[in-house]
This record gives structure tokens, C-alpha cells and sequence, in this order.
């Protein structure tokens, strides 16, 4: 019984964006409804492995979210838990995918399926925020910058290999679905960038509400240098504060 309702509990929080029920008209009227099956199931186990990963390591599930061009699984959790629990997470879809892949390809005995497969994990590891690919590398960044640097590059080149592919498609007279799938991605990316100055100031917020007991210590001039899985001594006229209070004056002299 427990089991079943954290099942229902789940199932609450599927979110197909409107374009997914868009590709499964155009799969109806063209005949192509079972490999639209095929491509779904792609997408639906994928996001299980991130899904069961995160719920084993005791992380809240906020949503689980279905788009054309893949899934996103998020979590309602501090951004300052472990860099190496949310990269465990991460690198869990393509893995799990990629163990369907090999299970799949001999069950199915299908071309459609192993080019679904192909398609959807490459495309997912491009380095694209919010794509995996582009979470994994903000990840690696955080490990030798600060979270807001490691941020500001990973948006740099998202939108960067964005462009380059959508504008690479369009030279290249690449199918309408390719295009449209860019264009669904360059417009998850701008609300992602807009979201830039709310995460950052969840992170620092997070910093002064909890007490988190990161082993590294780093001594920093500003709190824009403040890094995922450090404690920090910040360094402010030539006086040495920690990180509480340092943000108990900020917060106090607003």
C-alpha cells in the first residue's frame, strides 16, 4: 500500500507541455502513432532513472515534465546539496536509457528504435541548458568556480551551441520537427536566464537560513565568490568574517 501511493503520489506530478500533445496529433494523422510509442517509452524511461536515483538519495520530487524533445525531472531541494548527488542524478537518465537501448534492441528488433534512442541521448547531452548535458557541465564548472561564474557560463555557451545548431538546421534545410525542437530549447533557455538573479539569491539565502557542514574552507572578498560545497571566510576591510555573519550584517543593514 505504501507503494502505491507514493506511485500516485508521483503520477500527480506529470507535466506534458502542450507541444508533446501536438506531436502526438501529427503521429495519428501520418500513420506513425507506434513509433511515437517507441520514442515515448525512450523518453519515460529516462526520466525513471533519474526519478529513482533521486528519490533512493532522499531528494523530493517537485515534477516530472514532458517535452518533443525529451523529459526533465525536477526536485524541490536546496541548491547547495551536493554537487556529487545532483551530477549522480544527472548522469542517471543516459545511463538508464542507455541500458534500455541494448535491452530494447533486442526485444524490438526495430531501426525506428535504436534511431530514437541514438537521437534523443545525444541530444539530451548536448551542453544546453536545461538539457543534461548542459546541467552536467554547470556542474563540473561549480567544482573549480564560484556558483554564480559557473552559471553565467554555462547560459554563455548554451545559448551559444543554440544558435550554432538551429542556425547549422536552417542552412542545412534539416525537417521542420529539428527546428521546432531548437526553438522549443532556445525558449526554455531565455526563462532559465531570466531565472539567473532567483537562483542566485536562493543560494545565498539558503547559505544564511541552514547550516550546512561542507569540510572544504575557502577564503573569499565577496559573496558573488561564494562556491557550492564550501564554507567561506569572507574577507571585508581587512576583517574576517564566516559566512553567518557575514550575511547576518547584509541582511541587517537592507
Amino acid at each position: 500500500m505504501e507503494n502505491l501511493s507514493i506511485i500516485k503520489s508521483i503520477s500527480k506530478k506529470i507535466y506534458i507541455d502542450s507541444f508533446f500533445y501536438f506531436f502526438i496529433l501529427i503521429s495519428c494523422l501520418t500513420a506513425n502513432f507506434k513509433n511515437f510509442l517507441l520514442f515515448f517509452s525512450i523518453i519515460l524511461i529516462h526520466e525513471m532513472g533519474h526519478l529513482i536515483v533521486g528519490v533512493l538519495l532522499g531528494w523530493n520530487v517537485d515534477k516530472i515534465c514532458l517535452y518533443p524533445y525529451g523529459g526533465m525531472t525536477r526536485f524541490s531541494e536546496d541548491i547547495n546539496r551536493k554537487i556529487s548527488e545532483e551530477l549522480l542524478i544527472l548522469i542517471s537518465g543516459p545511463l538508464v536509457q542507455s541500458i534500455y537501448f541494448f535491452i530494447g534492441n533486442e526485444l524490438f528488433k526495430s531501426a525506428s528504435f535504436n534511431y530514437y534512442n541514438i537521437a534523443i541521448l545525444s541530444f539530451n547531452l548536448l551542453p544546453i541548458y536545461p538539457l543534461d548535458g548542459g546541467r552536467i557541465l554547470n556542474l563540473l564548472f561549480n567544482y573549480f568556480w564560484s556558483f554564480r561564474t559557473s552559471y553565467h557560463l554555462s547560459m554563455i555557451i548554451s545559448f551559444g551551441v543554440a544558435f550554432l545548431l538551429l542556425w547549422i538546421s536552417l542552412v542545412n534545410g534539416y525537417t521542420l520537427n529539428i527546428i521546432l525542437m531548437f526553438l522549443i530549447v532556445i525558449s526554455k533557455l531565455v526563462k532559465e536566464f531570466k531565472k539567473r538573479r532567483y537562483y542566485f539569491n536562493k543560494f545565498i539565502l539558503e547559505r544564511y537560513m541552514n547550516n550546512y557542514n561542507f569540510s572544504k574552507l575557502k577564503i573569499i572578498s565577496s559573496i558573488k565568490k561564494m562556491m557550492r560545497d564550501y564554507r567561506h571566510i569572507i574577507k571585508n576591510n581587512d576583517t574576517y568574517y564566516t559566512e553567518k555573519e557575514y550575511l547576518n550584517k547584509l541582511y541587517r543593514s537592507k
